[in-house]
This record gives C-alpha cells, structure tokens and sequence, in this order.
C-alpha cells in the first residue's frame, strides 16, 4: 500500500508527529514522523503498546527501564509494551516513531488540544490516563 503524509501533525511538547499509517488506516502497527527540538520529549511513562523509534538526522537519549540509550542517525530502540520509558532529543532531530495496536494516534491528536506554551502537565496526564498512559512522574 502507497501513501502520502496525512496533513494533520500534531504537536506535543516540543515535537511535531505527523501520522504515515494508523490503526484507523486499518493497519495493526502505527507510524509517526516525528520531529523534535532540543529538549523535548515526553517525561517517563509506559502504556500497553510497544515503541520503535528509529533516528533519522540529529540525536536524542532514550530511557528504557532504567537504562540510557544514546541514539544518533541510523540507530534505533526498541520499547516493550508496559516497560517505563521516556527521551529527550538533544538537537533537532528527526526519527520515526513506530508502535504497535494501542491508542497512540488517538492520544497524540487529543493531547495536542491541550495546552503546550507553557504545557499544562495536568491536563496531559489526564489526557495520557484516557488512552491507558499511565506517567511516572
């Protein structure tokens, strides 16, 4: 199946995730590309889904249960479902991020209605708690 970028990005703490396939697209894997600037990231969390991200240009540290990954282009990690985990981009970086059958797509286009200048932490975490995130902080 060919396909082009929806239109729609979302924009959540400092990155923008434009959705390539969903689940709603009738697909059992998700793909976002997915841009961040220096510092952003999602703080730790862990939900039912497994995550890949794979570094296309720039650089980001990924945390996976306790561990440091420090990921530059051409490199990848892999997320377990329910395994804490979270990254920070340390550039501008751009990555895919990949995951498995779960609420991704729908949690990032509804936690991109809540407000991110400054972000309203609350209100992400009841966002993330709506689509089973549960966050570690």
């Amino acid at each position: 199946m060919a396909a082009t970028l929806e239109k729609e990005s979302h924009h959540v703490l400092g990155e923008t995730l434009t959705p390539m396939l969903t689940n709603a697209m009738g697909s059992a894997i998700e793909v976002f590309d997915t841009r961040g600037i220096p510092g952003g990231g999602p703080p730790p969390h862990k939900h039912k889904w497994e995550e890949i991200y794979v570094v296309l240009t720039g650089r980001m540290d990924v945390f996976v249960d306790g561990q440091t990954l420090h990921l530059g282009p051409g490199e990848f990690a892999h997320v377990p479902a329910d395994t804490p985990h979270g990254y920070t981009t340390l550039d501008d970086t751009h990555f895919l991020t990949i995951v498995s059958k779960g609420n991704a797509s729908k949690f990032f286009k509804e936690v991109a209605t809540v407000e991110m200048n400054p972000p309203d932490i609350p209100g992400i975490f009841r966002v993330g708690e709506k689509h089973g995130i549960t966050f570690l902080t």
